[in-house]
């Protein structure tokens, strides 16, 4: 048995905790058979009685009779997100990320994948270029729905010089064929200039307008480019007129989709509201937040977090306090109000610092890919009366290890400082004023 079946962590309180089973354990088989992929697991761990078969890290082979709810998770979470291998992009996208890369990242952020199965479960965008027909007639069995699609055009030959494979061209058949069988769909448009926008995003609009409701919403994001570019794709990035002609095209579809549809359908993920210096759309105008991780709408709900917190806001502290907010460029603008009201309460001082991204270069300015680096270049030991709060996003999920492969102790030794990890506002807000509580 492999790696891939091995138990990463355990959820607190669940079965699986209960049970001892332990992260490097191996599940070896569940109901005498061993799991194919994590869809078999998924699907097998939902019954109500199971026969779960597991090696121990000591090398003991144990076998546990499970009796629980249907649908009831055992809590195990696996070191492979699918169990038998992550299935590689194929394509060679003039835009992607990935290849701009800087040396001297962590080796998994490199991975490049295309798996249509954690877009079933986890919301991964897919190009549906490496689909056979075994894993369509799999997906139509399982009904797995919604899936995410990278669409980015449907003109055929576009689509193929975009993402750099013969194959690339036919993606309105796959998702009519799959809409047909009761797939629904995200979708998502990387903007690049001179490429697919103007009449060519028109028309994509407008292609998967045509299969609403199995598409049931459109990300329209900014190409991202780096400093790293040497021997790529020729690409320009937007600006605030170009970003403002979008968003004026995309407002333009919206009416037509509300009114034929009662849905606005595509939205504009908020870099390009921030490229045109424009205000966020209210909170309505988002839905049901679809977009989420595709930036479409985080700023609009930081907001109402703000509107709902700063009502509790007391006068003053009863011991004065110092901190440093450390943020990406582009949030830092949307930050700027709120500290300034922050900065208000007696006895309080808020200090924003608005961190380049010159580990990346080019024009990224967002949070989540600022570096440890990026952080000791923009700040010193000088800058510190009291600690440094870090948004949760620069960091990997569950572990305080930047994307540069230092960690939160690294940074606070190097900086002579505490470093504090916040993951919203409110969080934020609960530590300024918890010698309050």
């Amino acid at each position: 048995m492999g790696q891939d079946k091995v138990v990463d962590r355990i959820e607190d309180g669940s079965i699986a905790m209960e049970l001892g089973i332990r992260p490097g354990d191996r599940i070896v088989a569940v109901n005498g058979e061993e799991p194919g992929d994590i869809l078999d697991w998924r699907l097998t761990e939902s019954d109500e009685e199971l026969l779960l078969a597991v090696q121990h890290t000591n090398g003991e082979l144990v076998e546990y009779e499970i009796e629980k709810d249907y649908d009831e998770s055992l809590g195990i979470i696996f070191n492979s997100p699918t169990l038998d291998g992550i299935r590689p992009c194929q394509n060679r996208c003039v835009f992607c990320f990935v290849d701009q890369l800087p040396a001297g990242l962590r080796e998994t952020l490199k991975i490049k994948d295309d798996d249509y199965r954690l877009s079933f479960l986890s919301g991964s965008y897919i190009t549906m270029t490496n689909i056979s027909e075994a894993n369509l007639q799999r997906i139509m069995q399982l009904h797995l729905s919604p899936l995410y699609v990278s669409v980015h055009t449907t003109n055929p030959e576009l689509r193929r010089c975009m993402l750099g494979n013969r194959q690339a061209g036919e993606v309105l058949p796959l998702l009519k064929r799959l809409a047909h069988a009761g797939i629904e769909f995200h979708t998502q448009i990387v903007l690049c200039p001179g490429l697919n926008d103007g009449q060519e995003l028109e028309q994509t609009l407008e292609d998967l307008f045509d299969l609403y409701p199995a598409v049931r919403s459109v990300a329209v994001v900014p190409v991202g480019l780096t400093g790293h570019r040497d021997g790529l794709y020729s690409l320009s990035s937007f600006n605030d007129e170009s970003a403002r002609s979008v968003l004026k095209q995309i407002s333009a579809k919206q009416e037509r989709c509300l009114s034929e549809a009662k849905t606005r359908f595509v939205f504009a993920s908020d870099e390009f509201y921030t490229l045109a210096g424009s205000d966020v759309p209210k909170d309505v105008e988002y839905e049901d937040y679809l977009q989420l991780e595709n930036g479409v709408g985080m700023v609009r709900l930081l907001y109402n977090e703000w509107d709902k917190l700063r009502k509790k806001l007391p006068a003053a502290l009863t011991k004065e306090q110092t901190v440093t907010v450390a943020t990406g460029v582009s949030a830092a603008g949307y930050l700027e109000p709120i500290v300034s009201r922050l900065n208000e309460i007696n006895g309080l001082n808020v200090r924003l610092k608005a961190v380049p991204n010159l580990f990346f270069g080019g024009h990224v300015t967002v949070s989540g890919l600022l570096t440890y680096h990026d952080l000791t270049d923009a700040l010193s030991c000088d800058d510190f009366v009291g600690p440094l709060i870090l948004p949760a996003v620069m960091l990997k999920e569950r572990k305080e290890l930047f994307l540069d492969g230092y960690t939160i102790d690294d940074l606070a030794q190097t900086l002579g400082t505490e470093v504090h990890v916040v993951d919203s506002l409110d969080s934020l807000v609960q530590f300024l004023f918890a010698e309050m509580r």
